[in-house]
This record gives structure tokens, C-alpha cells and sequence, in this order.
């Protein structure tokens, strides 16, 4: 079944804040996923919150964390402390089997994130110790941008490969109800959701999403 997570992406705290006020007065996600992006400057030429301030408003849904960020082993610790669940990484920092295994040592989940320019081949080695691969359908670090065409043809091949191996296939980036059908019809599990969701009342937004899939 298609889950669609709210991503919250916020580059000050005031905008933080009010992304988790906007999934928590809807009850569409209690029991669902939140997705937070966390970017460093470097990774991405963006710099999100902090996680003290991911730590000051806690939200009654389970989160997974997005890394955009050079060295992802300098932040698992501290999400695992904040509670969450599943931790998302790019394949493009490298050291991606050790990373890897420090999330796994914490018995929650792992995730590989793609970049448009990575082909879906670099996953291979790991798809069987992963639990999501996270493919951008935009480049990382801004939100807003349209889906990149190719995205498809990804979801696509690693929806071959899920017949293989266990895990989920997500996508974040340019969906919208243009996009949504396209994105579940190729394949996708999760959808990772932003700018779209926020951009007025969080309750309609979802609900033209979900329209749009099952129209």
C-alpha cells in the first residue's frame, strides 16, 4: 500500500515549527511516517535546522530522518537519541557499508538515497541489507523543482529488483497531482511529499493527492 509521508524541510526554526503544527492538526499521519530533511552546506549548498530544534517539538509520528549532508556518521547517534526510526543516507558520500552497519547496530531501519545523475547499478551490492531506497526525483537541497522524467525509468528497474530483494522503493521531489499516478504506476511505495502538502491546508492538498491516485 502507498504511503504518503509529509517531508518537513526547513531552513529556520519559525518555519520548522509551523510545518510540525500544520501534520500535527491533521490526523491523517499519527500512525504514518514524517520524513525530515536535515542538510549540512556542504552535501547540498543548504543549511536546515539543527537538531536541538528537531528536539524542541516533538511530533506523535514516526520519523525518518533524510541526510543531505557529507558525513552522515557525525548525526546517527543524536537521531537515534530523538527517536527515529528509520535513517536515510545518500550512496553518493561513499563509506556506504559502514554507515550501513552503524545504523543496523541500533536495530532500526536504513535507507539509501539516489541522486538523478546516480544510476540505480550503485545500489546493487546493498539492496540486501537496506530497507528503502530513496530516489531523487529532483536535485537535492531545494524544494519546488519539477520531477526530473527519469525518475520514472529508476522506480521502474527497482521495481524489478524488489522481486529479489525486501525493502521500499521512495521517491522525494516534484510531486504533485500532475505526477503522483505516474510515480505510483512505475512502482513507488512511499511518497515523500513537501512544498505541495504545505502550501495551504494540508487536509485538501492530501486529499487532491489522493484523488489523483485513484482516479
Amino acid at each position: 500500500m502507498v504511503q504518503i509521508l509529509p517531508t518537513v524541510f526547513a531552513t529556520t526554526e519559525e518555519g520548522y515549527k509551523k510545518q510540525i503544527e500544520q501534520i500535527q492538526s491533521s490526523g491523517a499521519f499519527k500512525d504514518g511516517w514524517v520524513q525530515i530533511d536535515l542538510m549540512d552546506n556542504k552535501f547540498v549548498p543548504n543549511l536546515s535546522i539543527g537538531l536541538e530544534v528537531v528536539a524542541k517539538y516533538p511530533i506523535n509520528s514516526q520519523k525518518e530522518a533524510q541526510l543531505m549532508v557529507a558525513d552522515p556518521q557525525d548525526w546517527i547517534d543524536e537521531l537515534v537519541e530523538l527517536g527515529f526510526k528509520r535513517i536515510i543516507f545518500p550512496i553518493e558520500v561513499g563509506n556506504t557499508a559502514e554507515l550501513i552497519t552503524q545504523v543496523k547496530n541500533y536495530h532500526i531501519q536504513v535507507g539509501l538515497s539516489i541522486n538523478p545523475e546516480t544510476e540505480v547499478d550503485k545500489l546493487l551490492e546493498f539492496l540486501d541489507r537496506i530497507d528503502l531506497v530513496l530516489v531523487m526525483g529532483v536535485r537535492p537541497g531545494f524544494q519546488g523543482q519539477k520531477l526530473i522524467p527519469e525518475t520514472l525509468d529508476k522506480i521502474k528497474k527497482l521495481a524489478q529488483l524488489k522481486l529479489k530483494y525486501d525493502f521500499l522503493i521512495g521517491e522525494d521531489g516534484g510531486i504533485n497531482p500532475q505526477t503522483v499516478k505516474s510515480l505510483v504506476e512505475a512502482g513507488v511505495d512511499n511518497l515523500a511529499v513537501g512544498s505541495f502538502l504545505f502550501k495551504g491546508d494540508i487536509d485538501e492538498n492530501l486529499e487532491r493527492l489522493w484523488e489523483a491516485i485513484h482516479g
